[in-house]
């Protein structure tokens, strides 16, 4: 039976009262909650470090981090948001342990030589079956598009702006096992789906490891400044009219150093209205990081 199905089976069988937990599993969890909690809210933020979870992030994202250059100001929630996703971890886990899942390993530390002056750590999250595989906690769209019924794998050759792909490889590495691929629990509805990597994915972990390398290299070089992403055209709708606007790139969106990149260069700003193929006038009421002055590029 595949991991999946496990999963499904057990968590049908909690709804008419056959998915009770030993007091060991419960235990477990009550552990893994506990260092959870103790690790996110009594630590404040660490100093930079190459790690496996960080190394495939945008190189220009990373060197922001290096030189300590300043970050956009943190929310409020930001322990909580840090402290689900390794809560979810520790759920996901119990769930497979009850399902009689064959969880071998379980946040084992790693290494891995990269070329550079230290090898590259890391702690993966599972080993079942002889295969590394990565937790995620993920919003409802990411759940769609990427790992339930939507692109798949694929998607995350196409756009990986988290670093998942090399994460995920370099912890299969370090271990000297294959990468399954992930386990992904839907923070919203709570569903959980497993993607996993393909079998003839030689040339993606390939890929992957190389980008990590060249990430590694880069940073101990202290190599110049280059941002990754370019300004883009922002567009609506499916048939992808053309406000008239360029924009951050999405990966850009997200970095906590967009304000220290860009400067006053960029506004967060309604997107106007256009005027569709039909002649109708649409006013467009959400908001995009938007530049200000288009003769910057």
């Amino acid at each position: 039976m595949e991991l999946q199905d496990k999963i499904d089976l057990y968590l049908s069988g909690c709804l008419v009262g056959k998915g009770a937990m030993s007091d060991e599993i419960l235990d477990k969890l009550g552990d893994r909650v506990k260092e959870t909690m103790r690790t996110q809210f009594n630590e404040g933020e660490r100093e930079f470090r190459m790690s496996m979870s960080s190394i495939g992030k945008p190189l220009c994202l990373q060197q922001m981090q290096k030189a300590g250059a300043k970050k956009d100001l943190d929310p409020p929630n930001l322990k909580t948001k840090f402290a689900y996703g390794y809560l979810t971890e520790a759920l996901v886990m119990a769930i497979m342990e009850a399902a009689g899942i064959n969880v071998e390993e379980f946040q084992t530390e790693v290494e891995v030589d990269l070329g550079g002056e230290a090898p590259l750590h890391g702690t993966l999250d599972v080993v079942i079956d002889g295969k590394v595989y990565d937790i995620k906690s993920v919003s409802s769209t990411g759940y769609k598009t990427t790992y339930s019924h939507g692109k798949g794998f694929s998607k995350l050759v196409e756009d990986d702006p988290f670093g998942y792909l090399a994460q995920g490889y370099l912890y299969g590495a370090g271990r000297g096992l294959p990468f399954g691929g992930w386990i992904a629990l839907n923070k919203e509805t709570g569903e959980i789906a497993v993607l996993t990597t393909p079998h003839n994915g030689d040339e993606f972990e390939e890929a992957a490891i190389a980008e990590a390398r060249r990430n590694v290299a880069a940073l101990e070089s202290d190599a110049p400044f280059k941002r990754c992403f370019s300004p883009v055209d922002d567009e609506y709708g499916s048939g992808k009219i053309k406000t008239g606007n360029q924009i951050l790139h999405t990966r850009c969106s997200y970095c906590p150093y967009k304000h220290t990149c860009w400067g006053d260069k960029i506004e967060w700003k309604r997107r106007g209205s256009i005027t569709q193929k039909n002649g109708k006038k649409v006013s467009i009421n959400s908001y995009r990081w938007m530049f200000v002055n288009r003769d910057i590029f």
